[in-house]
């Protein structure tokens, strides 16, 4: 099956931002650890994956808000203290070496860049 490019026209609005493109490739460096945690990483995983849903989810809910207004705003405020829990468990669990530092090297560095780019 081949996969289909996206291009200006066949793209919303929030996958052309810069800031969702870095939160998407979060997501694509932790899936693989979150969808087959360790064992004693499971719980945390499971938080992990929910908190990177949510950057990604109100980044794009945000971008559809009238540009300046308080609601969008208020939805990328939401985006940035997901995107702070996801650098928190990716700490927590490198501390733990529950997390290969192939995995969560990069991750810290694109959160970092994400947090950055919704102050």
């Amino acid at each position: 099956m081949e996969e289909t490019r996206k291009t200006e026209e066949t793209m919303f609005d929030f996958e052309k931002l810069t800031v969702y493109c870095k939160a998407m490739e979060v997501l694509k460096l932790l899936a693989g650890f979150t969808a087959k945690p360790p064992r004693r990483a499971s719980d945390l995983a499971d938080h992990l994956d929910r908190a990177l849903d949510s950057v990604l989810l109100n980044i794009a809910e945000g971008s559809g808000k009238p540009s300046g207004s308080a609601d969008r705003a208020r939805y990328y405020r939401t985006a940035l203290g997901s995107a702070k829990e996801v650098a928190a468990a990716v700490s927590i669990l490198a501390a733990k070496g529950l997390l290969p530092d192939s995995a969560g090297q990069p991750a810290r560095g694109l959160l970092l860049e994400v947090v950055a780019m919704l102050h």
